[in-house]
C-alpha cells in the first residue's frame, strides 16, 4: 500500500489537494474491539460518521495526526486521488480482477497466504490495534508473489465502477474497493468487495499501484 510518508512527497512536489480536503470531511470509522498496554475495551456498536476535518494527515480528525505512522498506508483518499498519484509515478491502480488476482496468485487460496484462517497474519478487529498498522508489519505472511498486506489493514481502491446496488434516477456508478481494514471481522476473505460513491473517503480505505513494466 502506499505509504503516508510517500503520499506526503507527492503533495509537497505538486500542490495536489485532496478529495477530503476539498469536501471539508472525511468518514471515520471506530472499531468495537480496542487493546490498550493494560486494558482492553469493547464497544458493542461502533459504527462511524463523517468528521470536519479528516483527511489524510488527520485521518480521524481534527485532533488526530500521522505522528508514529509515517510507513502506514495513507487513509482519507479518494479514487481519484488514488488515480492522481499513481499518474504522478507513472503506474496505474489496478482493476478489481487485477486485484484479485495478486491477492489469490495462481494458487488460488482463499487468503493471501493459504487457505486456513490465521489470527496473526493481517491487522483485524480482533488484533486489538483500532487503526492501521506498518505495511510490512505482515511481511512474514505475504502471498507466493511476495505480496503484503493484501488483506487487513486497509481496503484498497481499484479502478472499477459498478452501477449503485439500487436502482436509483441518477447514472452515478460506484467505486469499487477491495480487501478488508483494520475494523474487519474474522470472518473475512479476498473474496468481498465494496461499493462506494465517488469522492468516497474513509479512515479505512486506502490504495496500491500497480506497474506495467517489470521493474
Amino acid at each position: 500500500p502506499v505509504t503516508n510518508s510517500l503520499f506526503e512527497i507527492f503533495v509537497e512536489q505538486t500542490g495536489y489537494i485532496t478529495s477530503a480536503e476539498k469536501m471539508g470531511y472525511g468518514r471515520v470509522y471506530y472499531s468495537r474491539f480496542k487493546k490498550n498496554t493494560t486494558t482492553s475495551t469493547w464497544n458493542k456498536n461502533a459504527g462511524s460518521q463523517d468528521i470536519k476535518g479528516a483527511c489524510w494527515y488527520k485521518p480521524f480528525g481534527p485532533d488526530s495526526s500521522l505522528h508514529g505512522k509515517r510507513n502506514h498506508p495513507v487513509v482519507q483518499i479518494s479514487v481519484d486521488d488514488a488515480m492522481a498519484f499513481a499518474s504522478w509515478i507513472g503506474r496505474r491502480i489496478p482493476t478489481e480482477a487485477e486485484w484479485e488476482s495478486a491477492a489469490r496468485t495462481d494458487l488460488g487460496y482463499k487468503y493471501p497466504w493459504g487457505n486456513e484462517f490465521n489470527p496473526d497474519a493481517f491487522n483485524i478487529e480482533q488484533t486489538g490495534l483500532s487503526d492501521t498498522s506498518a505495511v510490512d508489519e505482515y511481511d512474514a505472511f505475504a502471498n507466493e508473489f511476495k505480496i503484503a498486506d493484501m488483506l487487513g489493514n486497509v481496503m484498497e481502491w481499484t479502478s472499477d465502477m459498478e452501477n449503485p446496488p439500487i436502482k436509483s434516477k441518477k447514472n452515478t456508478k460506484y467505486c469499487v474497493a477491495k480487501g478488508a481494514a483494520w475494523n474487519a471481522k474474522d470472518d473475512v476473505t479476498i473474496s468481498p468487495r465494496a461499493l462506494f460513491k465517488p469522492g468516497f473517503t474513509s479512515n479505512t480505505i486506502g490504495f496500491r499501484c500497480i506497474s506495467e513494466i517489470f521493474l
